[in-house]
């Protein structure tokens, strides 16, 4: 997290009940190890470990980001954080305790980037095992978002709104998409498109791959309203900002 903009972000899927979204899911997760499997991609997909020349495996980058511009019913959204305006390590705010400054911008993030936006759906959210300790873990997370999504959709009923799970992110080819995502659009927010590298070249080439399809610059925000690929800078005051739970 040494880089200044911080990003997170997710996939989403719409459907109309449980039954179709498990459906929808696992037919995205088969999809995607199809092409895995086709580009001998036998390990996990992470912008960290982009090939750093041209070949197979890089194709099959390329092909994953593809299926993903292609696919009708997949939609994707980050958030954009400036950590020189607010660190993920707050002395003021929460003691300097990173975790819950991530936390709490992962609260924003699902509470007011995605639910707020898309108010009367029920949201089954599974994000990666991040290195979360005892009291402060994802049950935390949970209810913190069902907390902030309430207070500021005011929804009409008092049901909850969303259940939040972890996985294994070897074990999520959609966790992993994401990732590639998150990581094309911290590389270029962070300056990635004028580093000069052999390695920097092939990011450079798969972040032009998703400018040509999406027709705008990953370094822009885009509309609110833009669905199948938005980007949010956060520009909060830092006060606004959950308090622990």
């Amino acid at each position: 997290m040494g880089e200044r903009y911080f990003v997170l972000g997710g996939l989403y899927f719409a459907y109309s009940n449980a039954i179709k979204a498990a459906a929808g899911v696992k037919q995205a997760e088969a999809e995607l190890i199809e092409i895995k499997r086709a580009h001998g991609l036998i390990d996990r997909v992470k912008w960290g470990k982009v090939p750093s020349a041209s070949g197979r495996f890089l194709e099959g980058y390329k092909a994953l980001l593809e299926k993903f511009l292609s696919e009708e019913h997949v939609y994707f959204k980050c958030m954009v954080v400036d950590t020189q305006i607010n660190p993920l390590n707050n002395r003021k705010l929460w003691g300097g305790d990173t975790l819950v400054g991530y936390l709490k911008f992962y609260c924003v993030f699902l509470a007011d980037g995605l639910m707020k936006r898309y108010p009367g759906y029920f949201y089954d959210l599974t994000i990666d095992d991040y290195a979360f300790r005892e009291g402060c873990d994802c049950s935390v997370l949970e209810r913190s978002v069902e907390g902030r999504y309430v207070k500021k959709a005011s929804p009409e009923t008092a049901l909850c709104h969303c259940v939040m799970r972890t996985c294994d992110e070897r074990e999520s080819n959609l966790l992993q998409l994401t990732d590639l995502l998150v990581g094309a659009v911290a590389f270029a927010w962070n300056g990635g498109n004028s580093r000069i590298s052999a390695r920097a070249s092939i990011r450079q080439g798969l972040v032009e791959l998703l400018e040509e399809r999406l027709k705008f610059r990953l370094t822009s925000e885009t509309a609110w309203s833009a669905q199948k690929f938005n980007i949010w800078r956060l520009r909060p005051n830092p006060l606004t900002l959950p308090v622990a739970g």
